[in-house]
């Protein structure tokens, strides 16, 4: 197998996979956006930069399966 084949097939990830990963990370947000709420103000500000970043990640993947 050539190189070329197999970047192809690396890059063309299988839906199955996308959205696990898509299912993960919105459990992620989720589940920090609980603690957050629990315990505001006592993180800090990087907490809820995660709870961010987790919440674009899921986003942007969700629309990569929805085309």
């Amino acid at each position: 197998m050539s190189t070329a084949e197999m970047k192809e097939r690396i890059g063309a990830a299988s839906p199955r996979f996308k959205s696990r990963v898509t299912g993960l990370f919105y459990l992620v947000t989720i589940l920090t956006g609980g603690v957050v709420l629990f315990v505001q103000g006592r993180l800090g500000f990087g907490f809820d930069l995660i709870v961010a970043a987790c919440y674009i990640a899921a986003m942007v993947l969700f629309h990569e399966l929805s085309r």
